[in-house]
């Protein structure tokens, strides 16, 4: 494989704007993620996936690429209905993010928009997942407590600490 082949992820350099030395980042595309409550908001679902930055399975909550012209809230509709069935009409939007976290500005140039929304009723349908190519994950409702220990994930972790501030 050549870095050419490479999907969403570009090898970049550029100068530094004051010292004579060249800099490497990953260029890639912004993203979102989901935080999804059940309707008592004593659940959280979170997806399985293998990651191959940790060389296994990670839980995590439900994450995409903003794709095209597409703006965050867009992005978190059709993610959430790929990743776990869910259609914007069984879910209400708690928390809509002003502006995105840099996640590693030393390296990448990704921003993350993170959304927390909730389950209208605890009867909402779910729908067959439409996974992209490549994908294969698992759905699982853990409970808010267990969440912060059966996981690391960042994003996880953030969604969870601005969960926790809403209240």
């Amino acid at each position: 494989m050549k870095l050419n082949d490479l999907k969403f992820l570009k090898v970049k350099i550029e100068k530094h704007p004051t010292r004579d030395i060249q800099l490497e980042f990953l260029e890639k595309p912004n993203a979102i993620a989901a935080l999804i409550l059940n309707y008592t908001e004593d659940k959280v679902l979170l997806v399985e996936q293998y990651r191959p930055g940790v060389n296994g399975k990670l839980l995590e909550i439900p994450a995409g690429i903003i794709e095209n012209d597409e703006d965050s809230k867009e992005t978190l509709k059709r993610e959430v209905r790929e990743e776990t069935g869910y259609e914007i009409e069984s879910y209400d939007i708690l928390y809509t993010p002003t502006k995105p976290l840099i996640l590693s500005p030393g390296y990448t140039s990704e921003e993350l928009y993170i959304y927390i929304v909730k389950l209208k009723s605890e009867n909402e349908k779910v729908y067959e997942k439409q996974l992209d190519e490549g994908e294969d994950l698992e759905c699982f409702w853990h409970s808010l407590e267990s969440a912060l220990e059966i996981t690391n994930d960042f994003k996880t972790h953030y969604a969870l600490s601005l969960y926790k501030n809403l209240k």
